[in-house]
């Protein structure tokens, strides 16, 4: 009987506790003050934390497509497909949080009188950056589809598979870190 390696479960052990701690960052908004736009704000946060985690999940379906593994395309279309799906609502719960953010009252507000670079640059560039996460995501979508339809797919077409997927994952990144960043600074 072949002795199981201690370091797959301490691995795995590390790696849920890492998520359950991740995930728990946008509840705090949960406990934040009255008129904080709470619901959209956990919503937004959940949504943003979840797509980064399915989006890095993808990847590892990539590296498999990529190699020309059996079913590694249906795997990383499903995930990809999940992963378009959460970045767009995601996308439509930031909105609805912008709607406060904008308000005469709102954080955009705070930011102008108390740091403009936060709002002119940083937000207006995350804003931007994590709306690009769509077109990337559908694009690799749709080549991905052409790829399974066709039966084969050609190195320079998983070439662009994965540039669109890094773009889309780096585009997640990005906004995921500014998004942090600036609820930072509105707390501080």
């Amino acid at each position: 009987m072949k002795k199981r390696s201690p370091y797959r479960d301490l691995a795995m052990t590390q790696g849920a506790i890492a998520i359950v701690l991740f995930l728990m960052i946008p509840l705090a908004n949960t406990f934040a003050p009255a008129g904080a736009h709470r619901l959209a704000g956990v919503l937004h946060g959940l949504g943003a934390s979840l797509t980064l985690l399915v989006a890095t999940y993808m990847w590892h379906a990539y590296y498999s497509f990529a190699r020309g593994r059996d079913q590694a395309a249906s795997v990383l279309a499903w995930r990809l497909l999940m992963t378009n799906v959460l970045a767009a609502a995601t996308v439509v719960a930031g909105n609805w949080l912008y709607i406060g953010y904008q308000a005469p009252d709102g954080a955009s507000e705070w930011f102008k009188l108390h740091t403009p670079f936060a709002h002119w640059v940083v937000m207006e560039y995350k804003e931007f950056v994590s709306l690009m996460t769509l077109p990337f995501g559908i694009g690799a979508n749709v080549l991905l589809r052409r790829c399974v339809s066709g039966g084969s797919c050609s190195e320079e077409m998983k070439r662009t598979i994965g540039v669109l997927l890094t773009l889309m994952w780096l585009c997640l990144l990005i906004g995921f870190a500014f998004g942090l960043m600036l609820a930072k600074w509105k707390l501080a």
